[in-house]
């Protein structure tokens, strides 16, 4: 059975309450972007104050941003999974090493355009690599169809070298697209919060097609 993590975003007027009724998802996943990796600008960090006090799920924090450390030690008390961009103009090295000595479980997200052995020399230090199916800024574009291939390729990698990494796919995920992911977890925003039953979306995509 897949995961689900719950995709919201880091914005000024967020409402805590848009996912209070939901249930039976693993993870809430909230997007952070600072307006310079990415165009769009939503950097409301107080939410995951919020989030922590009101729900007990793991948090993943999305880091859209040019300096993935600057926002580690800003929220690290809230957060269970820190994912960075491979794509940041920085040491990759240097923020695996600050996320872990905060016992702290860390990610690296690859754009669409980014080829899987780029992340290779990480993946024996990292404990999830976030595939984007879609590019990063802007929620409800439309799925990339060659992740499959993609994500096939990672979930080769690791049972060929036996490592213990997860897969999160994020990005236009819905429940035809979920059935072609042979991935750990899903992320979705638009295909859950804006469902008439978003539980029932959420159970459909947890037993969404499972491989071999």
């Amino acid at each position: 059975m897949k995961k689900v993590a719950v995709s919201l975003h880091a914005k000024e007027n967020f409402d805590p309450n848009i996912i209070e009724q939901l249930k039976g998802y693993n993870y809430i996943h909230v997007d952070v972007m600072d307006g310079k990796f990415v165009e769009n600008k939503q950097c409301n960090l107080n939410i995951f104050k919020i989030l922590k006090k009101n729900y007990h799920i793991p948090i993943i924090v999305h880091l859209m941003v040019k300096n993935p450390i600057e926002y580690v030690e800003k929220i690290i008390e809230f957060i269970d999974i820190f994912v960075f961009h491979y794509e940041f103009e920085g040491n990759i090295e240097d923020v695996i090493n600050k996320i872990k000595k905060y016992k702290k479980k860390v990610g690296i997200a690859l754009n669409p355009n980014t080829a899987i052995k780029k992340i290779i020399p990480y993946l024996n230090k990292i404990d999830l690599v976030l595939i984007m199916s879609v590019y990063p800024g802007w929620s409800g574009q439309e799925f990339i169809l060659e992740t499959p291939d993609k994500v096939n390729l990672l979930m080769a990698y690791r049972h060929q070298n036996n490592l213990k990494f997860q897969i999160d796919v994020d990005g236009g995920i819905n429940l035809e697209n979920a059935k072609l992911l042979d991935a750990d977890i899903l992320t979705s925003a638009s295909a859950i919060l804006k469902a008439d039953d978003p539980n029932l979306v959420i159970q459909l995509l947890k037993v969404s097609k499972d491989f071999d």
